[in-house]
């Protein structure tokens, strides 16, 4: 069992200094919506560089251009990108090879 922590309303000083507080204590450090839409990937790339031991997950709950998207995340550092359910076939074809690379 792996332990997450969903950061949903912090900026990237305030999460550093959450994490530094309970990175012993977790396993994946979940970048919420909200953190991406105010901080950008940029959020995501930060706190990897800070704590390249945690799984980071970028909470995009990608709809399309899935495979795009994908790319971005995890040059940003994510190891684990959300994509929704619902998405259409080819965009989860898309994201799927994308992580494959």
């Amino acid at each position: 069992m792996e332990l997450q922590l969903a950061l949903d309303l912090v900026n990237i000083p305030e999460a550093i200094e959450l994490l530094k507080e309970v990175e012993e204590h977790i396993d994946i450090v979940e970048i919420g919506t909200p953190v991406v839409i105010n901080e950008g990937l940029h959020a995501v790339k930060a706190v990897k560089e800070a704590f390249p031991n945690l799984k980071v997950l970028a909470d995009l709950k990608i709809m399309d251009a899935a495979g795009y998207e994908v790319m971005k995340a995890s040059e940003a550092g994510a190891d684990i990108i959300t994509i929704l359910g619902t998405a259409e076939d080819m965009s989860i074809k898309g994201a799927v090879e994308e992580a494959k690379k």
